[in-house]
């Protein structure tokens, strides 16, 4: 009995699937049409709605050593790895200037809007292995204007590693000079009170020693030769010191006559990037301290226009509108089909 209905259920399963696909197929023309309207629907939403994106390589190179040699002396630099000066060209001073470069309303164009436009591409890391090249892509709605782009986050880009390591040295090198001048003054004080004492007592020292007076208030001295003047060593080893005290001294005033010459060329420096941030940073430092950007920062090759774009693709999109109108038109078919069946 149990086979039975089990047969009967299966025929009937069966002529469920054939009366499923024969429904289907009495509608094709309908399932066919709304895939191709939605397809078209699609294909015109991607072509005329869609804003194209256009995307413009940048391969940066960069191997910025530790320590940089100065006509001030050794300078360590505070960021130590390539990756971290790869991530400040999307910092807001670079996005900030290159609005400003590009023309953009800053109304429009935002600076987390411009951010989400600039990718860096991190490559897998080696062991042992330090990354010094960087592909960072630039994106925007046309062709000349991602170039463009490109071109103005690069250069600002520059124009902030620039005036960050020179600025930060300056500021290195001004407190350094500042403190050592402070100290040498001190040296200076203490040097020359040791001179006036040392005068003091010199002053009041006899140069030379009548050594045969001394001896002649001596008993049974008869038989010597005594000479009558001698120079007194007292003398001669306060003298010494007074030198020593004098090219102490000397020493202390050329190091604080360079400590003075140097910061006047820094108050120069200072001045400089004093102007630059006058003009809303938008200009060029006059005068760098460190060379970072003319050894350590460059750019292979020049980057190039975008030939064509890099989404939306419009194939891609005729094809999924395409799946999803042949979905939509079996589920009305499967529905008309069961509703006249009802009814």
């Amino acid at each position: 009995m149990n086979e039975i209905q089990h047969n009967v259920q299966y025929k009937e399963d069966e002529i469920d699937l054939r009366e499923l696909l024969m429904a289907l197929w009495k509608q094709k023309i309908m399932i066919i049409s709304a895939a191709l309207i939605v397809a078209i629907l699609a294909g015109m939403f991607s072509m005329f709605m869609i804003s194209p994106v256009y995307d413009t390589k940048l391969n940066i190179v960069i191997s910025i050593p530790e320590t940089y040699n100065t006509k001030y002396g050794e300078y360590k630099l505070p960021i130590t790895t390539n990756g971290q000066y790869i991530n400040l060209i999307t910092s807001n001073d670079v996005l900030v200037n290159t609005i400003k470069g590009m023309g953009y309303n800053a109304d429009e164009v935002t600076l987390e809007n411009l951010r989400e436009r600039i990718s860096i591409d991190k490559v897998a890391s080696t062991v042992g292995v330090v990354q010094n090249s960087f592909d960072v892509k630039v994106s925007s709605d046309n062709s000349k204007d991602a170039l463009k782009l490109a071109q103005t986050v690069y250069d600002k880009y520059i124009d902030l590693m620039n005036v960050m390591t020179n600025e930060r040295a300056i500021s290195y090198y001004y407190d350094k000079f500042s403190v050592d001048l402070k100290s040498q003054a001190v040296l200076l004080k203490s040097e020359k009170e040791i001179l006036k004492k040392n005068n003091d007592i010199l002053a009041v020292t006899p140069q030379t020693i009548n050594q045969k007076a001394a001896m002649d208030q001596l008993t049974n001295t008869k038989d010597y030769v005594v000479l009558e003047n001698i120079i007194n060593p007292n003398y001669t080893e306060v003298e010494k010191t007074i030198i020593e005290n004098k090219q102490k001294i000397n020493i202390i005033e050329d190091t604080m006559r360079a400590d003075n010459e140097n910061l006047v060329e820094l108050d120069k420096e200072k001045i400089s990037i004093a102007k630059y941030y006058e003009t809303g940073k938008a200009g060029k430092l006059e005068s760098s301290l460190i060379g970072v950007v003319g050894t350590s920062i460059y750019l292979p090759s020049p980057p190039v226009a975008p030939s064509k774009k890099t989404s939306p693709s419009n194939a891609r999109n005729v094809a999924i509108g395409l799946i999803l109108g042949g979905m939509l038109g079996v589920m009305i078919a499967l529905a008309k089909h069961y509703w006249v069946k009802k009814a």
